[in-house]
């Protein structure tokens, strides 16, 4: 019985890519968090996330709105 060898070749490749994909988006995330670490620290008492969030929100709610 012989079987052929391409699925085997195909199959690293896309697992190589797969790989290599969520190593990278991993890294970006890991990046994200540092620099959002690093922007909390320059802000200090400034940095006010609930505000933030709650205007974030209220502005969504428009958006929203506008679309209905």
């Amino acid at each position: 019985m012989k079987l052929k060898g391409s699925y085997t070749v195909e199959a690293t490749v896309i697992i190589s890519l797969s790989l290599i994909l969520f190593g990278l988006a991993v890294a970006l995330a890991y990046e994200l968090f540092k620099e959002s670490i690093n922007y909390v620290a320059q802000a200090g008492e400034n940095y006010d996330a609930v505000r933030m969030f709650r205007l974030k929100e209220a502005a969504m709610d428009v958006i929203n709105a506008i679309r209905d």
